[in-house]
């Protein structure tokens, strides 16, 4: 009877020390399959756009937004790998400076030339 009972509390340890691991390479599995869109947005005159808003929609759902800097860069992570509309504009609820789609993994770094 005493050696079940060890067995069923060693069994239970190794179950317990076991799960957080699995959990744990789940989770990093799956921040590791998150994606992200970066690049510089540049004016006619290959100037940068500053203070312009890059958002990237799936359908019509919003995934992410970022607010260009002074060098005209832009950063949106933690996407799918899909295709999405990269849309850029002046206002968030303005009108679009220009509009396209991205295939990511392929256009991470995504270079925009407003016309």
């Amino acid at each position: 009877m005493k050696s079940a009972t060890l067995f069923l509390c060693v069994l239970a340890v190794a179950c317990l020390i076991a799960s957080p691991v699995k959990l744990n390479a789940q989770k990093r599995a799956s921040v590791a399959s998150k994606d992200y869109v970066t690049g510089k947005v540049t004016t006619r005159g290959s100037g940068p756009a500053r203070s312009v808003w890059v958002i990237l929609y799936e359908g019509s759902t919003e995934k992410g937004r970022s607010l260009t800097g002074d060098d005209g860069r832009y950063y949106i992570g933690n996407l799918e790998k899909k295709t999405y509309t990269i849309v850029v504009r002046r206002q968030i609820a303005g009108g679009n400076l220009m509009s396209q789609q991205v295939t990511l993994p392929a256009n991470r770094i995504f270079q925009i030339r407003l016309p």
